[in-house]
C-alpha cells in the first residue's frame, strides 16, 4: 500500500490532482481545510505510484509543480 500527499501551491491545484486521479484511476481525496491531495493505492510501491501521478501530471499540464508539490 502506498499513499501519495500532494500539496496544492497554486490555484489549479485541486483541479490538476482530482484530474490525474481520474486519468490513472488512483483514488483521491482532496481536503480543502490542508489544501492536500491524497492518492492512495494498493498495487503501487511508493515510487511507482509518484512516477505514474507525476507523468499523468506532465501530460495535464506541464507546469503543474507550480500547482503541486510533495507535502512535508
Amino acid at each position: 500500500m502506498a499513499l501519495l500527499l500532494l500539496e496544492a501551491i497554486g490555484p489549479e491545484g485541486e483541479r490538476l490532482a482530482l484530474e490525474a486521479g481520474r486519468l490513472t484511476e488512483i483514488p483521491v481525496g482532496f481536503d480543502s481545510e490542508f489544501n492536500t491531495a491524497t492518492f492512495d493505492s494498493d498495487e503501487l510501491d511508493a515510487a511507482e505510484l509518484e512516477g505514474v501521478v507525476f507523468d499523468a501530471l506532465g501530460g495535464i499540464d506541464p507546469d503543474w509543480r507550480s500547482h503541486l508539490r510533495v507535502a512535508d
